[in-house]
């Protein structure tokens, strides 16, 4: 189900996407297209977003099974990104979005209560790509504007671009002014490879001999990928990196709620806020919001 059918304005039950086996956790009973409960009086909770937090959104809800084991976690898939999930939610075809970036405000207007959950490093990756000391920010200007087209042992950098109005390519832009323009020249050339989520990133980049792609340090963990990951100006990305303000590229989790919420999408919210969520959040490299 794609955002364009969510937002034809198609009745509820019609709008919700098929399930597959990556899109359900609970104690179901799983075959290729369909969930079927257990429990009569399942209660769904559907949740779209960035790509990146697919896997921390399972791994949370676990926890919060614990406490709601009558509740069934729908996940669209492939994720709509930060804006769809804004509009899909706006639209009353999401119960909740977790988005990678701050609410614009014309957003803030059609929705309910967010919330800032947590913070991850935002980081460059490869599969094998060597750069012992990293890169400054002079250094990626070079690389995403075609100055630098090699690593230190002499073989092809491969460049996994994000689209233009994507979060992860307003926060390469944002790194630096030279940056801004490398980021828009390098989405202007031919060729070039490019991402259409955050978990189609990481397997362009864990596939790509050679490969230089945006990520997060909380993706990597949550998914146990064996990248390369670069210090930037001399500082290596790390949640205690990230905590001090010595590394300060990250990614901003936001947790929106509709304008009338329902009682799972509720619960689930204030559980997104305790203590136990935290401590998952801070085992996976996510730095909860007030730490």
């Amino acid at each position: 189900m794609t955002l364009n059918a969510l937002a034809r304005g198609l009745p509820q039950h019609a709008a919700r996407p098929a399930l597959t086996h990556r899109s359900c956790w609970t104690s179901l009973i799983v075959v290729p297209a369909l969930c079927v409960a257990l429990t009569a009086n399942a209660e769904s909770l559907s949740v779209g977003g960035i790509g990146s937090v697919e896997p921390l959104v399972r791994l949370l809800f676990e926890r919060f099974h614990k406490q709601a084991p009558n509740t069934t976690l729908i996940q669209l898939s492939p994720p709509l990104g930060s804006n769809g999930a804004v509009k899909a939610l706006a639209a009353g075809r999401i119960d909740l979005a977790i988005v990678g970036r701050a609410l614009h405000p014309e957003e803030a207007a059609r929705v309910g209560e967010h919330f800032v959950l947590a913070e991850t490093a935002f980081v460059l990756a490869s599969r094998d790509g060597r750069q012992d000391r990293g890169f400054s920010l002079d250094q990626l200007a070079a690389v995403y504007q075609g100055q630098q087209q090699t690593w230190q042992d002499g073989s092809p950098i491969r460049l996994i671009l994000r689209a233009s109005f994507e979060s992860d390519s307003a926060l390469l832009r944002s790194m630096s002014p030279a940056m801004a323009r490398s980021v828009a020249a390098a989405a202007q050339r031919p060729g070039m490879v490019t991402g259409d989520h955050d978990l189609d990133t990481l397997r362009l980049i864990a596939r790509t001999s050679g490969s230089l792609g945006p990520s997060t340090l909380g993706l990597l963990n949550t998914e146990n990928a064996r990248l390369i990951i670069f210090p930037i100006d001399g500082v290596a990305p790390s949640l205690a990196a990230l905590q001090s303000g010595t590394y300060p590229w990250r990614k901003t989790l936001t947790v929106v709620l509709p304008q009338h919420p329902g009682p799972t999408a509720e619960r689930f919210a204030l559980f997104l806020r305790s203590a136990d969520a935290q401590k998952l959040l801070l085992a996976h490299d996510y730095l909860p919001v007030g730490k």
